[in-house]
C-alpha cells in the first residue's frame, strides 16, 4: 500500500492520524490516551509510510509508554513487527542478491527506510535465517 492508501484505510480504524512538525529525530508518535498518531509532515512518502506502519503497530498493541526497560522492549517489538509487515522475504532475497547486500540499494528497491532494512537484517541474523536466505539466493 502507498502512504495515501494506508491513510485512507486508517480512517476506518479507531485512531486519529494527523501530520505535524515534530522535533528532530521524531518521525512519528502514538498517544494511547487520545488514540492519536502524529506523522512528521517533513518526511518523504517512503518515510511516512514506514512511520505510519510503525505507529499503527503501537496503536494495535495499545502501547502507552516508551520509557524505561519496558518502553525499550515495546519499541523493539514494534520495530520487529514493522519490518516483518513491510518486507516480503522473496522480494528481500531478490534485492539482496541483485544489489550484493548493499542496504541502501535494497531499501530503495523495496521502498522502505534503511532502518527497516537494518531491523529486518537483525531479525534474519538473530534467527539464523540470513544464512539460509543467502545460500538460496546463491543457488538461484
Amino acid at each position: 500500500m502507498t502512504y495515501g492508501q494506508m491513510r485512507h484505510y486508517a480512517d476506518t480504524l479507531n485512531v486519529t492520524i494527523s501530520s505535524a512538525l515534530l522535533p528532530a529525530g521524531m518521525p512519528g508518535f502514538y498517544d494511547e490516551a487520545t488514540r492519536t498518531i502524529l506523522i512528521d509532515r517533513q518526511l518523504i512518502y517512503c518515510q511516512k509510510r514506514c512511520t505510519l506502519v510503525h505507529e499503527l503497530i503501537h496503536w494495535q498493541h495499545a502501547d502507552a509508554t516508551r520509557k524505561g526497560v519496558y518502553g525499550a522492549r515495546l519499541e523493539r517489538r514494534t520495530r520487529r513487527e514493522t519490518a516483518l509487515k513491510l518486507i516480503n522475504p522473496l522480494e528481500y532475497q531478490t534485492a539482496e542478491a541483485m544489489y550484493e547486500g548493499d542496504p541502501y540499494q535494497i531499501a530503495c528497491e523495496l521502498d522502505v527506510t534503511l532502518q527497516i532494512i537494518s531491523d529486518y537484517q537483525h531479525i534474519l541474523d538473530s534467527s539464523h535465517l540470513r544464512c539460509k536466505v543467502r545460500s538460496q539466493s546463491q543457488q538461484a
